[in-house]
């Protein structure tokens, strides 16, 4: 049996996922963000991944820029030290071993919905096709002749019953193709995961800007006074806004944090991207956090709006 996962028997904590009560964390980021890179860049997969670090593309955890073809360590705007524990995090699973080749034999449906996200992803890459078959319990391995025979059999469909559905991590040019491609056939059912997670942002930002992508920018960061912050966990999320919020208290802006959780991150924050400043001390972030109850946000905000 994989090693990896627990027998069917165990009951699985789902506790990776929840934010730990921590006494003696007083603030985000610091030096267990050094600690971890440390441990992995070190590791004997370390060169791979300072390969895949130093490259000239899109972060792997958030797509926001490491530099085209600047490269490596430096953002858009032509900043250093633009890289967080995330982008290292998504690299080392990328980078990890395959799941053996009889995994899904051992292991049910029912017993992986158990698992948290993080013990899901430290399973191991995929390295063939799977299929659940209706009625199984079990997904199968198949061959590649045999993923070839469904594709075709679901092209023959008609136009309209076809639909594409990819990763949001995939590159532009296979996300290029991908949608020419069911152009061509006819069809115009794209999809990525991307809509699932963004679909009531992408209704709600069409219905009061006409676009339903975000109308904010990284120079709109450099330039703004003010930023409000509602249900986000941007240190452990997109660590790398961190360094704005930094850099808005430095010209003495204003923080506005709306969550349910204190989050350590958004009262104190040590960025490796200011060593002497930040990393050591920690950097102030929120000038007010209100713990707000998801249903007395949108009170909040209309009376901030009549400001």
């Amino acid at each position: 049996m994989d090693n990896r996962l627990p027998p069917e028997n165990l009951a699985i904590s789902h506790s990776d996922d929840q934010p730990t009560d921590d006494p003696g964390r007083h603030s985000g980021g610091g030096w267990p963000v050094m600690a971890y890179w440390a441990q992995h860049t070190l590791a004997p997969e370390g060169p791979q991944v300072w390969k895949t670090l130093l490259h000239k593309s899109a972060c792997l955890s958030c797509a926001w820029g490491t530099g085209g073809q600047k490269g490596g360590f430096t953002n858009e705007a032509g900043e250093k030290l633009q890289r967080c524990a995330k982008s290292v995090e998504s690299i080392v699973a990328e980078l990890q071993p395959a799941v053996g080749s009889h995994f899904f034999e051992q292991h049910s449906v029912a017993a992986l919905q158990q698992l948290s996200s993080m013990a899901a992803d430290r399973l191991g890459r995929l390295s063939f096709p799977a299929i659940l078959r209706a009625g199984s319990s079990h997904y199968e391995r198949i061959g590649w002749d045999e993923v070839y025979d469904l594709v075709e059999q679901a092209f023959r469909q008609p136009p309209e019953r076809v639909a594409a559905y990819s990763s949001g991590r995939s590159s532009n040019e296979a996300a290029y193709l991908l949608q020419l491609m069911m152009r061509a056939l006819g069809s115009n059912h794209l999809a990525d995961c991307s809509d699932l997670c963004h679909r009531p942002s992408t209704e709600g930002l069409s219905a009061m800007f006409g676009s339903g992508t975000s109308t904010v920018s990284l120079e709109s960061l450099k330039q703004a006074d003010c930023v409000v912050l509602v249900g986000s966990n941007a240190p452990a999320n997109h660590p790398r806004l961190m360094n704005e919020l930094i850099k808005l208290r430095d010209r003495n802006g204003t923080i506005i944090v709306m969550n349910p959780v204190k989050e350590v991150g958004l009262v104190k924050f040590g960025s490796p991207a200011f060593p002497l400043k930040s990393l050591i001390p920690g950097s102030e972030i929120a000038n007010l956090f209100y713990n707000l109850c998801p249903a007395a946000t949108w009170l909040f905000l209309l009376a901030f709006k009549s400001l």
